[in-house]
């Protein structure tokens, strides 16, 4: 899972060179108002290069837009419940190798359960104790007996 920080720190760090690069051709641009910007004599120069200097922007624009839509956390569905995570987290202890624990409730539809395994979790005792009580356990916490739920298990190679 993506920091929280790490996203607003790098969100960060392109902005401000974004913002420092602006006001530096701001500045340069009044000082010396006939000369053009840019030279782009070299896209006129060569034509091969004219289909990357266009793909180049959109490409960066595109993955920027994403990495700020993930950060402000949309893609996620549903809300997290403390008290699942809780339970979940009582229902698995014992189980050796168990890194993090996540339960979010996407409406009344369904719940999603998920946890990550460190290389040397027993991924059949997980299961077997997520067959056994651990779902059932965190549904009567969350207060829908009944709930659809998906578990997805994510085994971390390192």
């Amino acid at each position: 899972m993506r920091s929280h920080l790490g996203n607003r720190v790098g969100i960060l760090v392109v902005g401000l060179a974004l913002l420092a690069g602006g006001v530096v051709t701001l500045l340069a641009a009044r000082d010396r108002p006939e000369d053009p910007i840019l030279d782009l004599s070299f896209f006129d120069e060569n034509a091969w290069a004219r289909p990357f200097g266009a793909l180049l922007p959109l490409v960066i624009g595109i993955v920027a837009t994403r990495w700020l839509l993930l950060a402000l956390g949309w893609g996620r569905w549903g809300t997290r419940t403390g008290s699942g995570i809780a339970m979940l987290g009582v229902a698995l202890k014992g189980v050796e190798g168990i890194g993090k624990l996540y339960v979010r409730l996407v409406g009344d539809r369904r719940m999603r359960i998920g946890i990550d395994l460190l290389p040397e979790a027993d991924p059949a005792e997980v299961i077997g104790r997520l067959n056994g009580e651990a779902v059932s356990r965190v549904r009567g916490v969350v207060g829908r007996g009944n709930l659809p739920t998906l578990v997805r298990l994510h085994i971390r190679r390192r």
